[in-house]
């Protein structure tokens, strides 16, 4: 059970840090006026992007732990 749990928090963790770099680089339209479009590069992590990467972090260490660990 404890390797089944470890797998899922593995997938979880790999999931969130793809959630996070995928925020991490977001391009935002801010005025679209016909053919103007200002938009704005969101290039530096955000409050949130970094939460997401330390919850993916805890989540593989913790799953890799309960995989690698013996009954």
């Amino acid at each position: 059970m404890k390797r089944i749990i470890g797998i899922i928090l593995i997938l979880a963790g790999i999931a969130l840090a793809f959630v996070a770099y995928s925020r991490h680089d977001q391009e935002k339209t801010i005025i679209d006026l016909g053919k103007v479009e200002i938009k704005n590069e969101n290039k530096a992590p955000s409050e949130n992007t970094t939460l997401y990467y330390a919850i993916a972090a805890i989540c593989i260490v913790g799953g890799g732990f309960l995989v690698s660990s013996k009954k």
